[in-house]
């Protein structure tokens, strides 16, 4: 497959640059996340309080598993913590070319105090160091599974949907 997969932190801008991409290019958008909550009914904070992170993996991989028969070249977007799990990075590599989009702390955190104050995966914490601590322990799985490191500090979407299309288009 040539799917075009983005990949990042949350607050990286995932959904607008695969929207804007998608839009750009002429292709169909994907957003994993938004399949796995209309097949459940709930939202993802839903799912994960109610059966936990592994059985939330477990669905990304279920779907990612049905992606491989979508024949139509699309733009994907995954959720922060999919290419966590090995299994979901061997179908990540099957449909396609990954993005990681890469933002540094300041800007994800940002980011996220001005959209998910509310959110309760942050309670209790600083995001800013919620981020710093989950960045780290995830960015090693993000450059295992991109084709493209896309060094997005300061950029906006249009320039990095931009930049995706002129190396990957």
């Amino acid at each position: 497959m040539n799917h075009i997969i983005i990949e990042g932190f949350m607050g990286s801008g995932k959904s607008k640059v695969g929207k804007t991409l998608a839009k750009n290019m002429g292709l169909p958008y994907i957003d994993v996340d938004k399949l796995i909550t209309s097949k459940m009914n709930m939202s993802v904070n839903d799912i994960f309080e109610r059966f936990g992170e592994p059985y939330f993996r477990a669905m990304e991989g279920f779907i990612l598993k049905q992606l491989l028969d979508e024949k139509k070249r699309s733009i994907i977007c995954i959720g922060g913590g999919l290419a966590t799990f090995e299994s979901n990075v061997t179908y990540l590599k099957k449909l396609g070319k990954v993005v990681y989009l890469k933002k540094p702390v300041a800007e994800l955190a940002a980011r996220l105090e001005e959209k998910r104050a509310d959110d309760p995966f942050f309670k209790g914490t600083k995001i800013a160091d919620k981020v710093k601590k989950m960045l780290a322990e995830r960015e090693p799985y993000y450059k295992k599974a991109a084709d493209m490191i896309l060094d997005a500090k300061g950029m906006t979407i249009e320039q990095m949907a931009e930049e995706i299309q002129k190396q990957l288009g």
